[in-house]
C-alpha cells in the first residue's frame, strides 16, 4: 500500500512540474503582432533543417527560464508562416531575435543555455544596434515583402502540383508561368491606367485661335508711311515761287514731284 502510494506521489509531482514548465510560444502570422509588447526571444527555425533540430532542446530549455527573466520565448515554423519569412528576411536558419517594445535585434551570440539566458539577464542586448527602421518588420514595405513572398511559395506550390501530380513536364511549367506574367502584367498595366484617368481626367483644351492677317497697304500710302518716318523719298523738292506770287504769298512754297518710272 505504501509503495502504491509513493508511486502515485511521485506521478502527480511529475505531471504537475512538467504543466508548470514553460514551451515555446506558437508564433504564426496571425499572432504575430504580439511579439511588438513586451520583451520577446523569437527563433526561425524548419522541420527539415538539420541545425534547428539539433537546436530544439536548447530552445525548449532556454523557454523554461521565461518566467524567471520575465520574457516571452517564441518560435516560427517557416514553412508554415512564409510571410513572415519575408518580413524579417531571415537568410539562415535557425535565426533567433531579441524584441522589446516593437526594437527588433538579431542576436548573434552563442548557442547555449547559459549564452541565452546572459544574453537576457545582463541586458547584452543593449549592445547590438537595432535593426533600422526601412529593415523593420513592422514596417509597411517589409509588409508587401512578407506577402511577396507567400505568392512566390503558392508559385512554387503550383508548379510542384503541375509536375507531380499531372506529369506536366518543367519546359511547358515555364511556357505558362511567362505566358501568365505577361497576360498579368499587361492586366496590371490597364488597371494602374484606369484607375490614373478616374483620379486625374484630362482636361479639354480648345485650339489656339487663328489671328488676323493684315491687309495688303496701297503703294502709294505705304510710300507715304515711309516718307513719314524718315525714309528717303524717291521725289525732288522744286521752287515755286512764281505760283506763290500769283496767289499773293510772299512765301515761296516747296512742294513734291514724284519722279517717273
Amino acid at each position: 500500500m505504501r509503495k502504491m502510494f509513493h508511486t502515485l506521489f511521485v506521478t502527480i509531482s511529475v505531471l504537475l512540474f512538467s504543466q508548470g514548465l514553460s514551451k515555446p510560444i506558437q508564433v504564426t502570422e496571425e499572432n504575430w503582432s504580439d511579439v511588438l509588447q513586451g520583451e520577446w526571444m523569437l527563433e526561425f527555425m524548419a522541420p527539415w533543417c538539420p541545425a534547428c533540430r539539433g537546436f530544439v532542446e536548447t530552445w525548449d530549455k532556454f523557454s523554461e527560464w521565461s518566467k524567471d527573466l520575465d520574457i516571452k520565448v517564441g518560435v516560427v515554423d517557416v514553412t508554415e508562416n512564409p510571410g513572415l519569412l519575408g518580413r524579417f528576411l531571415t537568410a539562415a536558419l535557425p535565426s533567433i531575435y531579441h524584441i522589446k517594445d516593437g526594437e527588433f535585434r538579431q542576436y548573434k551570440g552563442g548557442r547555449k543555455e547559459t549564452e541565452l539566458v546572459s544574453f537576457v539577464d545582463d541586458k547584452r542586448w543593449e549592445e547590438v544596434d537595432p535593426i533600422p527602421w526601412y529593415f523593420s518588420p513592422a514596417s509597411v514595405q517589409m509588409a508587401a515583402l512578407g506577402q511577396f513572398f507567400k505568392a512566390a511559395m503558392k508559385v512554387r506550390d503550383i508548379y510542384n502540383m503541375m509536375t507531380k501530380d499531372y506529369g506536366i513536364p518543367e519546359w511547358a511549367c515555364y511556357i505558362i508561368f511567362a505566358i501568365a506574367t505577361i497576360l498579368l502584367g499587361l492586366i496590371l498595366g490597364l488597371l494602374i491606367v484606369l484607375c490614373c484617368d478616374m483620379m486625374l481626367p484630362s482636361k479639354y483644351a480648345p485650339p489656339p485661335k487663328e489671328r488676323p492677317q493684315p491687309r495688303p497697304q496701297k503703294e502709294g500710302v505705304q510710300k507715304e508711311e515711309e516718307d513719314a518716318d524718315g525714309e528717303e523719298s524717291e521725289t525732288d523738292i522744286i521752287d515755286d515761287t512764281k505760283t506763290a506770287e500769283k496767289d499773293g504769298d510772299s512765301k515761296p512754297r516747296r512742294r513734291r514731284v514724284k519722279k517717273a518710272d
